[in-house]
């Protein structure tokens, strides 16, 4: 009995995911490389949600703002990381169950293949109407840039213009944490009120101000930038977070606000020369 209720919800989400819009038909092949501290059971397990990602973003597109996207694709940890936030689509159905390749041992790691085919639902976001850069060490816009080093005297700055009046706030996301630079520290905790028409450039207060920093290996960040007309931070503002708490607190709010915005811009950051 529970067994065919079970069916019959499978059944009907799927049906009415196919009535809000057409399923797409992803598949392809993933090869996972990992060393001899990792569990097989674990390696699976990572290589079917990498190989179900890539699937995705490679048949519907992700939503970041850089052509340099594609010198990450490969990494496979830091594209785990962002790649929840940024592909536009979410797995249904299997077509097929993933096959998985016996464990091939060479040069001291091992590497093993999954093959997946299943159909995801395409995840539309509200299109960005505004226009946002994120400038290097310049205020106009001709000093856009992806590519940052780590020293003090390097400045980030984001410039903004909305042909629609709402709220801004701008969260900074390194290796580990995301950071809500804007609101302003010292501010209300509420997103920044953004006039209809008019330029602003974030990050050029006293105070205010930021650099990016760097250790030895170069990394790779985000910008993420949130408009709404709507008020979307209502005193629970919080400063700093997770990657995935992130994640959790965006995708909450889009699934109130139909109307919110998002621009994820990746930028580069390298050791000081």
């Amino acid at each position: 009995m529970l067994r065919n209720l079970l069916l019959i919800l499978c059944s009907l989400t799927f049906t009415l995911l196919s009535a809000k819009g057409k399923l797409v038909k992803c598949e392809g092949t993933y090869t996972y490389v990992y060393s001899t501290g990792v569990s097989l059971d674990e390696a699976k397990t990572k290589a079917l949600n990498y190989a179900m990602i890539r699937a995705i973003a490679d048949e519907l597109g992700t939503a970041v703002k850089s052509e340099s996207y594609i010198e990450i694709v490969n990494s496979e940890e830091r594209f785990d990381q962002i790649s929840r936030l940024l592909v536009k689509g979410k797995w249904v159905k299997d077509i097929h169950a993933p096959k998985f390749s016996d464990p091939v041992f060479g040069n001291n790691l091992f590497s093993i293949d999954v093959t997946v085919s299943f159909y995801a639902h395409p995840l539309e976001s509200a299109p960005v109407a505004f226009t946002a850069h994120v400038l290097r060490n310049g205020t106009e816009d001709k000093f856009e840039s992806d590519l940052f080093y780590g020293d003090e005297e390097e400045k980030l700055y984001v410039s903004f213009l909305s042909p629609k009046a709402g709220y801004v706030a701008i969260y900074l996301e390194d290796t580990e944490n995301v950071y809500c630079a804007l609101p302003y520290f010292g501010d209300d905790d509420e997103p920044f009120y953004a006039k209809k028409g008019e330029r602003y450039v974030f990050f050029n207060v006293k105070n205010n101000t930021y650099h990016l920093e760097c250790g030895a290996e170069p990394e790779v960040n985000f910008v993420h930038i949130v408009f709404s007309p709507h008020k979307f931070i209502d005193g629970d503002l919080v400063r700093e977070m997770p990657r995935r708490k992130f994640r959790e607190w965006l995708g909450t709010a889009q699934s109130y606000d139909e109307k919110m915005q998002v621009q994820s811009t990746m930028i580069r950051v390298r050791p000081k020369p």
